[in-house]
């Protein structure tokens, strides 16, 4: 997908320096919704069908993409230009670059929205008795009015950024849902460096530390921060103007720039408590666009967000947790509820500030004209789950792709717990496949092997449906029958029953039904071989729980709170039928889109129980290796297990690692080893082990490594020395290279606000909105809504509404002399949003007016 509109949209970018994003009711409005409904919106199973050739290819367009290291964007453009690649996957937000892109005629690129920076902050206090300022709550609460993000926007970013507060991002639909809400923190929490420098003070003072000449001494030493800032992009400039505003306030900085790889050893993979560093310049990239961003309490702000060392360091205030954890499993009855959790949630994390999040970045990913590829709005090609499906050069089949990214096998590769790097899952995406796919524009699940999917939910819920693969209905209750699966029996490696557990019974929220198509299991094979088996989706299950119970042979501590989050809400599954693959699962979390709930952007796992873990694909019998290794305390899947052992972290790719997996190998197939028999046995026998052990034998030494997925593309080759991969076009993979040649461009709203520059209170002001997309007027059908809000001089918000529609892209807002009078004398500002219902990117407009009397 190129995206020939991109200089236009990105120019009114840094213009406005803002994008909002809406999908449901504005803020003021009541919230409260009808019971689930069938549609909210006219919509299509996918964009139309472009106009390209269709073809009988199997699996990939092209047959090869070669990966390598690049980690200055102005050198990717040079060599893009010079013919030397063909797509640089990065989120560049660098305005000079930007500049050389719009004036080479061969190139092009496609829009990211879902890049933003972050300063992080290690909570920990220090086993070695030093002082660590960011133990203290509330000096991390004053890293916000430390950092000018206005200043940042517009000398670093040159307007290719947005200002950034809270852990939602500013361009997906929960942020514009509950605008009034963070226009306050907002405002709260602007920049205001007198009042960090006193928070701090404050602080420090009460902690023992004493400013002595200017600089904040412990203990008879100066405070000396570690803050380890990457270089590979903005985040170097970002990183010394925060290391200079910390010095203005006292402290002694010790600035280390590092690359990646220099920098994960440190901030990811080292215990907090040792006190290697401070703070760090984070970045995180959504790979697709999320319609639901309650999920991001936890996933920031707790110990169930990632089994990294760090993560299990937070240790957030108790109503936090409650609050992040409720988000999380979608614990609420109605919208009103949901906006209040995330009311709640949102200051009382802005208080935490584990993390202070400074921009999101208008970014772009550059390429050469002749090439496509299907990109996500929210994490560009690099987030797309259906890249390696959809990239081609343009009227050819077959070729090789040249890619370069800024980093490249950053960390382990292991679907339990190993690398979440982007650098890394973007090649990992074009390998694997998955039940549903996201669709890169609206974030809507689509269906990719599954074939279809029943909902049910209690009455009353706020669920709604959007597309045609999946039903939706409502039900009074929903009881979940006795030999449904709820928990694990470590010890015994067998499934607990809802029967077992509840002998009295059990209810829940939610009811899912998954539908998988006959033939699957003789149409989708591993890499190895295999065929694709109802014991896959089953070690999916298993693996689920077995880590996390101290009599697992396997117990890992960091896998703990994440099952224990899950089994908050998790009420069983239950395999109907094995062939065609039939499953039924019982939750008490829900979304607000029925697609979501049977997609893997929400919590692991997911209704599919597609064998797609935490961090990747994964075959019962290649696990099971890594089971071995770890049982015997020679390899662990967490960076943090590693640690705690002293051992490795499992790399099925590269490193020592693979000489431990091998011998698990020869072990596993002498024995025709079957993990965890009990259960797992009832769905593989002896000889279909010995099969697939021998398959995944002949693989490895063909490959050299264990990386065994079902997509479009083999890992072939892993160079870590010369820092590049090689994928290989899967010749056994079952779609035609045309299934997913339907995505366009996508249709971002352009919108220009016109009305009156001077309004007397007491009058009635009429403004019109004009929405376009390419120079055209936008469609009505292709637009959900147009909403206003209105902020006075003070910038309180006074009134917020739906636009009426006048004609085909064009709206107008009537401010009646009621409202007018309401106004404070000079500037006040329209804010128009338009919601269109074929891409989840609204579009924001201002307009600011002079009130007079």
């Amino acid at each position: 997908m190129k995206q020939k509109s991109f200089y236009a949209l990105l120019s009114m970018l840094v213009m406005l320096s803002m994008i909002l994003a809406a999908c449901a009711p504005a803020a003021s409005e009541a919230t409260e919704e009808p019971a689930a409904t069938e549609e909210t919106a006219p919509a299509e199973e996918a964009p139309a069908a472009t106009e390209e050739a269709m073809t009988d290819r199997a699996g990939a367009w092209v047959d090869e993409v070669v990966f390598t290291e690049e980690n200055s964007a102005e050198a990717a453009v040079s060599q893009l230009n010079a013919g030397q690649l063909d797509l640089y996957a990065y989120t560049v937000a660098e305005a000079p670059v930007f500049e050389t892109l719009k004036s080479s005629p061969g190139l092009t690129s496609t829009q990211i929205v879902g890049s933003s920076n972050t300063l992080m902050m290690n909570p920990a206090e220090f086993r070695d008795g030093r002082l660590n300022p960011f133990s203290n709550r509330k000096i991390r609460e004053a890293m916000h009015w430390l950092i000018n993000r206005d200043y940042v926007v517009q000398e670093i970013y040159k307007g290719l950024a947005r200002p950034r507060y809270t852990v939602l991002t500013t361009v997906f639909p929960d942020y514009a849902r509950y605008a009034d809400i963070l226009r306050g923190l907002e405002s709260k929490y602007a920049y205001d460096l007198d009042k960090s420098r006193e928070t701090v003070a404050a602080e420090m003072e009460a902690m023992g530390a004493e400013l002595v000449d200017g600089k904040w001494s412990y203990n008879g030493e100066p405070v000396t921060l570690a803050f380890v800032i990457r270089t590979e992009d903005n985040r170097r400039p970002i990183g010394d103007y925060i290391a200079s505003q910390l010095e203005n306030i006292g402290f002694v900085v010790d600035r280390q720039f590092k690359t990646r790889s220099e920098a994960s050893p440190i901030w990811y993979q080292s215990n907090p408590a040792d006190g290697q560093w401070h703070l760090y310049t984070g970045g995180w990239i959504s790979p697709s666009i999320d319609r639901d961003e309650g999920d991001q309490f936890a996933a920031f702000f707790t110990a169930q967000g990632d089994s990294g060392p760090l993560w299990q360091a937070y240790i957030p205030a108790p109503r936090l947790g409650e609050v992040a954890l409720d988000l999380l499993n979608n614990n609420f009855d109605n919208l009103e509820e949901r906006r209040q959790l995330f009311e709640e949630a949102l200051t009382l994390s802005m208080e935490e500030s584990y993390q202070a999040w400074i921009v999101d970045e208008a970014s772009f990913a550059p390429f050469v004209n002749n090439l496509s590829v299907a990109s996500d709005l929210a994490g560009g090609p690099e987030g797309s789950q259906i890249w390696g499906q959809t990239i081609r050069f343009e009227g050819q089949e077959g070729g090789t792709v040249r890619i370069a990214q800024p980093g490249i096998l950053v960390e382990p590769w292991n679907p339990l717990g190993g690398t979440n790097w982007i650098y890394d899952s973007f090649p990992q995406r074009g390998t694997s496949d998955n039940a549903v796919v996201s669709d890169p524009f609206t974030g809507l699940a689509l269906p990719q092997r599954l074939e279809r999917a029943e909902v049910t939910v209690a009455d009353g819920l706020p669920v709604f449906k959007t597309l045609d693969w999946i039903s939706l209905e409502t039900t009074d209750k929903i009881e979940v029958p006795a030999d449904a699966w709820i928990d694990w029996d470590a010890v015994n490696q067998k499934f607990i029953t809802v029967g077992e557990k509840y002998p009295d019974g059990l209810t829940t929220l939610t009811k899912s039904i998954v539908y998988y198509p006959e033939g699957m299991f003789d149409s989708v094979k591993w890499h190895d071989g295999s065929p694709l088996s109802a014991a896959d989706f089953v070690m999916n299950m298993i693996m689920l729980f077995d880590p996390a119970y101290e009599d697992s042979a396997i117990y890992d501590e960091a896998t703990v709170a994440a099952l224990e989050g899950y089994l908050a809400s998790f009420r069983g599954v239950r395999i109907v039928s094995t062939n065609p693959l039939v499953i039924e699962t019982y939750n008490d979390a829900y979304n607000i889109d029925a697609e979501i709930m049977i997609s893997n952007n929400q919590v692991y796992p997911n209704p599919t129980w597609w064998p797609q873990y935490s961090y990747g694909e994964g075959a019962w019998h290649s696990i099971a290796l890594g089971v071995l290794a770890e049982a015997n305390k020679e390899l662990a899947f967490t960076a943090d297990k590693a640690d705690a052992l002293s051992v490795e972290w499992n790399s099925m790719i590269s490193g020592p690692s693979l000489e431990i997996l091998k011998k698990y190998l020869d072990q596993a197939a002498s024995e025709n080893f079957i993990p965890y028999a009990a259960t797992l046995g009832e769905f593989v026998s002896a000889d279909e082990a010995a099969a697939r052990y021998e398959n995944l034998g002949k693989f490895h030494a063909e490959h050299g490594h264990f990386w065994v997925n079902t997509g479009p593309f083999i890992l072939d080759g892993v160079f870590p020395v010369e820092g590049t991969l090689t994928l290989k076009r899967n010749p056994e993979y079952t779609d035609n290279a045309d299934k997913w040649s339907r995505f366009d461009a996508a249709k971002i709203a352009v919108v220009e606000v016109d009305g009156p520059g001077q309004v007397a209170a007491g009058s009635e002001a009429v403004f019109d909105a004009f929405v376009t997309f390419e120079d055209e007027a936008y469609p009505s059908a292709d637009i959900s809504e147009v909403k206003y809000l209105l902020f006075d001089s003070t910038g309180a918000l006074i009134v917020s509404g739906a636009a009426e529609a006048v004609g085909e892209g064009q709206y107008q807002v009537t401010l009646d002399a009621s409202t007018t009078s309401d106004l404070e004398v000079g500037a006040n500002r329209l804010e128009v949003i338009v919601i269109p219902s074929v891409v989840s990117i609204a579009s924001f407009a201002p307009y600011e007016f002079v009130l007079t009397k």
